[in-house]
């Protein structure tokens, strides 16, 4: 029985020294700070405003195009011969060169056919003419020799009365000359050539293919006469004038040829909300440009007077804004000017004012903060 009360009171005692460490432990640990982190203002950063004339820039992506594409279509039929210029998509040519040839020897021999029977004509009705209209003989002879069967036919003695009119129909010769004008008018239509500088961007045909009265042959442009298409928001449009002078930027932000703005849409394109505005280049450096390629054209825009430019993250509610007066916050309403992609152009504050730039979390109109100097 005393050996069970001398275990309980052991026990007892354990426990209450136990007990007694704990609290002696627990009084040395120093106590923290309460509230420290609510004691520390947020600092804010500020910067002064001051108005100033500012150039506001815009820079927008395009895509380059001709100015001017052609289809070559036929207007006679035929044989497609070689020119010296290959049909294949992507080559180039001068302005003047043979493009497209349709065999014409047979139309050349008809034509040569035509001129000789007309020569034979002539010849047997002059004897007539120096007879009867002596007063133009002189002409008409002049024009039978300058007649020659590889050159065209040159221009016909103008008739001095009727009655020598009269005479010219009732021998068709007048006839047989228009004709023969004609078939020199479609013989010339046997070529094409090429109207400007330039290169074939779509062939729907080969040598030696028959060409069909009326067929689209092929597509080309004038690879000197470039346009940029520049998609623009509506909103930016009206910074933009007629005749401004643009930059042309390549992938890497390098100018790489200047430009004029030109023209501008009249409508808004449905699916992007953008006007487009057209920039003819004038590639003074030679760069390499081709149809298709992405460029970037920096517009200089209109220089805003009496503003400020802050960054749109320093904006709230779109015009709102915070001051410092005496460590405190101030909500403020600015008067936007202009949206960039990161920044943002206004007025409306009174100079001298700190304008909040880096808006702290949870801010509040009269919140305690701590300026940064």
């Amino acid at each position: 029985m005393n050996r069970k009360i001398v275990i309980v009171m052991l026990v007892v005692v354990t426990l209450v020294l136990a007990v007694l460490m704990s609290m002696f432990l627990k009084g040395m640990k120093e106590a923290p700070a309460k509230n420290q982190d609510r004691a520390k203002l947020p600092t804010v950063k500020v910067e002064k405003v001051r108005y100033n004339v500012i150039a506001s820039p815009i820079v927008k992506k395009g895509r380059l195009a001709s100015n001017l594409q052609v289809n070559l279509s036929s207007e006679v039929s035929g044989r497609i011969v070689e020119t010296g210029v290959p049909l294949k998509v992507g080559q180039k040519f001068r302005k003047g060169d043979l493009l497209i040839k349709i065999y014409d020897e047979d139309a050349r021999m008809d034509l040569r056919a035509q001129k000789s029977r007309f020569l034979n004509k002539l010849a047997a009705n002059l004897p007539d003419i120096k007879v009867d209209y002596s007063d133009n003989f002189e002409k008409w002879m002049s024009f039978f020799n300058s007649i020659d069967l590889e050159d065209k036919i040159p221009d016909l003695p103008k008739v001095k009365s009727d009655q020598e009119k009269v005479f010219m129909a009732s021998r068709n010769i007048l006839g047989d000359y228009y004709a023969i004008k004609s078939a020199e008018v479609k013989l010339e239509k046997r070529k094409i050539y090429a109207p400007f500088n330039g290169s074939y961007v779509e062939v729907n045909t080969q040598i030696g293919s028959v060409a069909g009265m009326g067929g689209k042959l092929a597509g080309i442009i004038e690879s000197d006469n470039l346009e940029l298409k520049v998609p623009v928001e509506s909103k930016d449009v009206k910074w933009l004038n007629i005749n401004d002078k643009v930059e042309i930027l390549n992938v890497d932000g390098k100018v790489i040829s200047t430009g004029k703005l030109i023209r501008k849409s009249e409508f808004v394109d449905q699916g992007t909300q953008s006007v487009s505005v057209f920039v003819k280049i004038k590639n003074e450096n030679g760069a390499e440009m081709y149809q298709g390629q992405f460029l970037s054209a920096r517009f200089n825009g209109k220089l805003i007077t009496d503003a400020m430019e802050i960054p749109r993250n320093a904006v709230f509610r779109s015009n709102r804004v915070y001051v410092v007066k005496d460590n405190l916050l101030k909500e403020r309403q600015i008067n936007v000017i202009k949206l960039n992609d990161n920044t943002l152009i206004f007025n409306g504050l009174d100079e001298g004012e700190n304008l909040v730039v880096d808006i702290p979390v949870k801010a509040s109109d009269n919140m305690k903060v701590k300026v940064i100097k």
